[in-house]
């Protein structure tokens, strides 16, 4: 008899997946959670536990570090990413950005000091 019990909590779990928000025991085929109406994930019943999908175009504040340091590379990669990656592309055009701006107004400080001394 635990063989069979065992076997439906199995097939029960098949059929259902958990809300990642609110917890709630949903039909596997759900993209909406009827409790608190939050999209859901996809799922992979293999291994019954939802993923999130990803398409690679994160951006990462490295490429802001990046685009600090070496400015030209942060416009070369923001001209070059900015229709395929675009948030990559943003993360090192705001780096090379950050840079100029930066370097700008230390310039115009020391400008307008040697300007005022003389």
């Amino acid at each position: 008899m635990d063989n069979q019990s065992t076997m439906a909590s199995q097939n029960d779990a098949r059929q259902f997946k958990f809300c990642q928000n609110c917890g709630a025991k949903i039909d596997i085929n759900a993209v909406i959670c009827p409790h608190c109406g939050v999209a859901l994930p996809a799922f992979t019943p293999a291994s019954s536990t939802p993923v999130a999908t990803t398409d690679g175009k994160e951006g990462s504040y490295w490429w802001s570090v990046l685009g600090f340091f070496i400015p030209v590379a942060g416009l070369v990669l923001y001209i070059v990413w900015r229709t395929s990656e675009p948030k990559s592309a943003n993360a090192a055009g705001l780096g090379a950005l950050i840079h100029v701006v930066l370097w700008t107004a230390i310039l115009a400080f020391f400008v307008t000091l040697a300007i005022m001394t003389a």
